[in-house]
């Protein structure tokens, strides 16, 4: 897998991440995004042209202003037009159980995680994309 987004509003998350993606080699290249509004402008831009669509995206649900819930709104419509299955992780401090039902409403939601997020969680990420990359033809 080559290009992950990384949304999520607490810096502590991302660091972690990239130090994570660099040591282990997991992903050639990583946006990290603390506004997911701003996200979205970039991805309804990457729309246009399809190769600027990441192969994955690690997403939070519990940010304020636009949260997560919101951002799988309006991506579903972006992934539709874009005719690209990009994937989405939930990486959440939540502990809700409702959300991780929740979040299987969502066709594009492919995996639901806890926070910390650890190396063998990046792993399964970018071996479950790439499985379901490599079954497409």
């Amino acid at each position: 897998m080559s290009k992950i987004f990384i949304i999520d509003d607490d810096l502590s998350h991302h660091r972690l991440t990239e130090v994570l993606i660099k040591k282990y080699g997991i992903f050639e290249n990583f946006i990290s995004y603390t506004n997911p509004e701003r996200a979205m402008v970039d991805l309804i831009e990457a729309s246009k042209r399809s190769e600027g669509l990441p192969d994955a995206i690690l997403l939070d649900l519990n940010m304020p202003g636009f949260n997560g819930w919101q951002f799988l709104e309006r991506f579903v419509k972006v992934e539709e037009a874009a005719q690209k299955e990009v994937p989405v992780y939930i990486v959440t401090s939540s502990i809700d159980p409702n959300d991780s039902f929740r979040s299987q409403e969502y066709a594009v939601v492919k995996g639901f995680f806890s926070k910390p997020i650890s190396p063998e969680t990046l792993k399964k990420i970018a071996s479950m994309n790439t499985s379901t990359t490599s079954s497409e033809g």
